[in-house]
């Protein structure tokens, strides 16, 4: 599923403002309900996926009907972040 996410973000003073667009046929083939804790675990997978020491905050999730389409919307805070350590990818998956 997170192959498929669309992400943007947006910056200004407190930080930046994350969106994730997620196809509503593969949200739906793992979660069951739309809800903040289902957005707050798909947020924690992303970040981690992306190696992202972003730390979350005023989650919401909407669901799209009409475009059929499950989004989040989040702020990042980076301001007084401990780094996670870097992950090195092995050889043959970088190439």
């Amino acid at each position: 599923m997170l192959e498929s996410v669309i992400d943007r973000r947006v910056k200004h003073e407190g930080g930046y403002d994350l969106y994730l667009e997620i196809p509503e046929k593969e949200y739906l083939q793992i979660y069951e309900d739309i809800n903040t804790e289902s957005a707050d675990d798909i947020l924690h997978q992303f970040l981690h996926l992306h190696q992202d020491d972003g730390r979350p905050e005023n989650v919401e999730i909407k669901h799209d009907k009409k475009n059929h389409t499950i989004n989040i919307k989040t702020l990042l805070k980076y301001e007084g972040n401990d780094h996670t350590k870097e992950k090195i990818l092995p050889h043959h998956i970088r190439h």
